[in-house]
């Protein structure tokens, strides 16, 4: 092991704990004799621990973050390590995973050294079933000894990942849990995440705890909710049926009956149960989450928020230097200021295409933006208007969170075009296009991504909300609408994923 005070490090490693004192004192030698020929470093970051975590890791020469009791979130310490640390690669492991050889650091991050595409690794984990069963249950197919398994398991109990993705695309801290499923299942698609068979650890939970696994799986029912409902993806962890009824009669007892025969009476005795109350925990979780989801979009954009901070911050400190962990080309690739050229020609492409499929209805309303759309005009009956609050000014203004002048029903396409950004309660303004909308009529809203792009006293000064397309979407979901076309911009691919310029949704009134 080359030391991490001799040279800059590559790797950080990055360990979340709160009273893991004797996990640490296993741990950190373990760390410390690992085979490497890049130099690393070690964080604790450590949530109000009173145990003597703290002490143990100045002991072993871990750099050290404290974290404030009540100020904890799997997400955000992820992304504050990535502000902290000096290593250009990050590896997460969990403070109760311990190597299970000193070549294991050195895999691990082998197919990031190997492959710049590779934003990220991750390793195998081992949990020996007779100390507990239920945290290996399922483990042999999520993480196989040898080949790639068919699902894809992405965990921060023990993976790496480039530190300038995770300051481009921080963990969501909206999901409380499952931080690193939802990191991959939305940049997996087009950005390679490698298994690692033989960066093997041992995963072991030995204290059994019925609070501690009531405290997770209610945040799992949350996480589940936000990942298929309201960023609507497909996860192979998010069962349509939290509550599988084949599971519950014929399953778990099978389950419970394997371990009576191995003599296992105990656990026997609790398997059902112990599965039986996940799955209502689950549920419950995932209800409360539907109750309460509308303040999602809200801390989606809180995400979002965070996002452009840390660009800017990269931004302000010269982007392309090494210490920052920016790529060499940021300057190009990751433009902060806006490029309005791109950005109008994308929004005008974008409402001729709402035309052209047919998305357009007479009478057209056009709310904000008056003056930059009149030449739809000549296919529609149309009348313009712009906001009552918004600095620009008008001579018809509109308040699009109270339309009382528009009569139910009466208009066949809302248009809200750079606009809903300045509007103070978006859920107002969408509730009231709703309300003014005939049967199948459609609201098309194009809004900028990025706080920093649009946000001078030119250009309207208010800028209350800046949505994600997943956040916008939800608002419009709730107000009953249907969508029917929801997509980002951006010069590149890659900026479409990561930092678009425009975000696009079309909702329809259904029947």
């Amino acid at each position: 092991m080359i030391s991490p005070a001799v040279a800059t490090p590559l790797v950080s490693i990055i360990i979340r704990a709160r009273d893991e004192a004797p996990a640490l004192r296993r741990l950190l030698p373990l760390l410390r004799g690992q085979q490497t020929d890049f130099p690393f470093e070690i964080w604790l970051l450590d949530n109000a621990s009173r145990d003597d975590s703290a002490a143990i890791a100045r002991a072993h020469g871990c750099r050290y973050h404290h974290i404030p009791q009540g100020g904890f979130n799997y997400a955000g310490a992820l992304n504050t390590a990535a502000a902290l640390a000096d290593g250009t690669i990050l590896v997460h492991l969990s403070a109760h995973c311990f190597p299970q050889h000193d070549g294991w650091l050195a895999a691990l991050v082998a197919p990031l050294r190997a492959d710049d595409a590779v934003i990220a690794s991750y390793g195998r984990q081992w949990s020996d079933p007779q100390t507990n069963p239920f945290e290996a249950t399922g483990n042999d197919d999520l993480f196989p000894a040898h080949g790639t398994p068919r699902t894809l398991a992405f965990s921060n109990a023990n993976c790496a990942v480039r530190r300038q993705i995770v300051l481009l695309h921080p963990f969501n801290p909206a999901v409380k849990i499952m931080e690193d499923h939802l990191f991959a299942l939305e940049l997996t698609g087009e950005h390679p995440i490698v298994y690692v068979p033989d960066a093997v650890v041992t995963h072991a939970h030995t204290h059994f705890s019925w609070r501690g696994y009531v405290r997770r799986w209610v945040r799992e029912g949350w996480a589940m909710f936000f990942l298929s409902r309201h960023r609507g993806l497909s996860s192979p962890f998010v069962p349509t049926l939290l509550i599988d009824p084949r599971a519950w009669v014929l399953g778990y007892p099978r389950v419970a009956l394997a371990l009576a025969r191995r003599g296992r009476w105990r656990l026997a005795l609790i398997c059902a149960p112990f599965f039986w109350l996940r799955d209502s925990v689950w549920l419950a979780g995932f209800i409360r989450a539907r109750a309460q989801h509308p303040l999602l979009a809200r801390l989606d954009t809180g995400h979002l928020t965070r996002v452009n901070r840390a660009l800017l911050g990269m931004a302000l400190r010269g982007g392309a230097t090494s210490d920052d962990g920016a790529p060499v080309d940021w300057p190009e690739e990751w433009r902060l200021k806006a490029d309005w050229s791109f950005i109008r020609e994308q929004i005008a492409h974008f409402i001729r295409e709402c035309h052209e499929t047919g998305m357009i209805r007479s009478p057209l309303l056009e709310v904000g933006a008056s003056g930059q759309n009149d030449y739809l005009a000549e296919w529609y009956t149309m009348t313009t208007s712009n906001l009552a609050f918004n600095m620009q000014g008008a001579a018809a203004p509109l308040d699009m969170e109270d339309m009382h002048g528009i009569a139910d029903g009466s208009v066949g396409t809302v248009l809200c075009s750079e606009v809903i950004e300045h509007v103070q309660h978006p859920d107002r303004a969408v509730a009231e296009a709703f309300r003014v909308l005939r049967t199948g009529g459609t609201l098309i809203i194009t809004t900028p991504y990025s706080i920093i792009v649009h946000d001078t006293a030119d250009d309207g000064g208010f800028h209350g909300r800046n949505f994600t397309l997943q956040g916008l979407e939800l608002v419009l979901r709730e107000a009953g609408f249907q969508i029917i076309r929801g997509e980002t911009r951006g010069r590149t691919a890659v900026r479409r994923r990561l930092m678009p310029s425009n975000v696009f949704v079309v909702g329809q009134k259904p029947a």
